[in-house]
């Protein structure tokens, strides 16, 4: 990486505060309740102003859900920046077999963060609005892959197939995080690959019919 790429000294001081910020009120939220935790104390246990948690996170629930953002953000990079060649569902495969890798490298964060949102409502159903947005970008992925516009009903067919992989997988994980750990990588690996066959498989039927 070329000193021009690296981020400078403010950035990564910036992003250490982000960082610090998410793992403490995370960490809060599981043990005292997300509505019975302040922003007074976010910043006390993060050794920050209130003031520097609110130009952070201008809401709660954006703390709970940075990091499920910055995946999404990963998974939109890996569409949009597929090498040419490589269609959406390959794309999907290898952002998924990367993210499992930051689940690992910090497991207890992605532990807490889902324990917040089962407990709280309000913050499921702010997640399935994300996952709506991962289905749109796969939709317009697909659409890319099957000469439509992403507003056809195949492309969103198939991106609503998609999602249903995630559900299993989310499904998966949570049975495990009840026993103690997550599945093995190569098990989960085997289920998203049945899975996405059977989505490229159809996405393959609609493209010989489309042409």
């Amino acid at each position: 990486m070329s000193s021009a790429s690296q981020p400078s000294l403010r950035e990564r001081k910036k992003a250490k505060t982000r960082e610090t910020i998410v793992r403490v009120a995370l960490r809060l939220f599981a043990e005292q309740g997300y509505s019975q935790t302040t922003i007074a104390q976010i910043a006390e246990a993060a050794d920050v102003s209130p003031r520097t948690v609110s130009t952070y996170f201008p809401a709660k629930e954006n703390i709970v859900f940075d990091i499920s953002s910055e995946a999404k953000e990963r998974l939109s990079n890996a569409i949009i920046d597929r090498p040419e060649g490589q269609d959406t569902m390959t794309a999907l495969r290898t952002w998924l077999t990367s993210e499992r890798v930051v689940l690992d490298h910090d497991p207890e964060l992605h532990s807490c963060q889902r324990l917040v949102i089962d407990r709280e409502e309000p913050l499921a159903a702010h997640e399935r609005a994300l996952m709506r947005e991962v289905e749109t970008t796969l939709a317009r992925g697909l659409a890319v892959d099957l000469g439509l516009g992403p507003s056809e009903l195949q492309p969103r067919m198939a991106a609503a197939a998609a999602m249903a992989v995630f559900d299993l997988l989310q499904e998966e994980e949570g049975s495990a995080r009840l026993e103690g750990e997550l599945p093995p990588v190569e098990q989960q690996l085997e289920l998203l690959d049945q899975a996405l066959a059977f989505i490229t498989g159809g996405v393959a039927a609609l493209r010989e019919h489309q042409f």
